[in-house]
């Protein structure tokens, strides 16, 4: 028995009969997402032949390179990703968060030792100061980032990749990357839309296309939002969720800056949008379990907290 749950997340374990996935269960106690997106100021993506091991920054084309790391661009999150064609050298895709947006570049550095050299100038130089050689076109700006690591998780290798394969046949043109493990396996399939920079969980295709059609009903869609990349984990990226069913997708056109507090009963979040300033007031919520994947009880479980907001103002 998992101690250090409290009674209220003990009462949310399967039963031990039960071997459920982790994304599974986590829909079936209706766990809200929010608060466990990246917190970065941009990505970089490499393409990376399969299979990829367990973390797949130990891949022999990646080292050198951390998952999370400071570069010229600010702490910035390395992924690899699955090669798309048949170019010689290897694919680098470079995503920085702008004051509204991303803004992305595209290196295609032409052996290993090419590649092993650019981590290390990337670090203080950057990417017009580098001299890799430019392989194809810069990225489209909307793209869309799915999690389909399935040597880290079962649940994204299948549920990241049937989602992968349903939008790659609704959408022909959508630039769709599959990505290595961005965090919140339970949440699958779980990916990050750009230019917004905003990540999503128990996705469909029918959902995420609304979501980059703009089309989709932000005070619906915001139960999904696991966060936007420009708030701090947790709390700071509630209260811009918060903010996000107010203004719905307006938010996304805005530039915005996120300070979190602690208060006596939580965090008070200030988010200046534009030029006007939101004060939003969050809990911590209810004990739940994070359960092991496929496992009898879900056992060994671990205690996550959920995130509530208070009180907001401008309402």
């Amino acid at each position: 028995m998992p101690t250090e749950l409290s009674e209220e997340a003990l009462r949310l374990l399967p039963s031990r009969e039960e071997a459920p996935k982790c994304s599974s269960h986590s829909q079936l106690i209706s766990a809200d997402p929010c608060g466990t997106a990246l917190s970065v100021e941009a990505l970089i993506l490499i393409e990376t032949p399969l299979p990829w091991p367990k973390p797949a920054l130990d891949h022999p084309l990646l080292q050198g390179l951390s998952s999370t790391m400071e570069t010229s661009l600010g702490l910035t999150r390395v992924l690899a990703v699955v090669p798309r064609d048949d170019e010689p050298g290897i694919g680098v895709l470079i995503y920085q968060r702008d004051e509204v947006g991303a803004k992305s570049w595209a290196f295609r550095p032409q052996s290993p030792a090419d590649l092993a050299q650019f981590a290390s100038d990337i670090v203080t130089m950057t990417p017009d100061q580098l001299a890799t050689t430019p392989g194809y076109l810069d990225p489209p700006e909307l793209a869309v980032l799915i999690c389909t690591q399935g040597s880290h998780d079962i649940c994204c290798g299948s549920e990241g990749t049937k989602l992968a394969n349903e939008l790659e046949q609704r959408a022909p043109g959508l630039n769709i990357l599959r990505v290595s493990h961005t965090g919140g396996h339970r949440f699958a399939p779980t990916a990050m839309t750009l230019p917004d920079g905003r990540m999503w969980a128990h996705l469909d295709a029918e959902t995420t296309l609304s979501i980059l059609e703009l089309t989709g009903d932000p005070s619906t869609l915001s139960a999904q939002c696991r966060g936007w990349w420009g708030a701090p984990s947790g709390p700071g990226q509630v209260a811009e969720r918060a903010v996000f069913q107010q203004i719905g997708w307006d938010l996304d056109t805005l530039p915005r800056q996120v300070t979190v507090t602690s208060s006596e009963e939580g965090w008070t979040v200030n988010l200046l949008v534009a030029l006007k300033e939101w004060s939003v007031e969050v809990l911590r919520g209810r004990e739940i379990p994070t359960i092991a994947c496929r496992s009898n009880g879900g056992l060994p479980a671990k205690a996550t907290y959920e995130y509530t907001v208070s009180k907001i103002s401008p309402p």
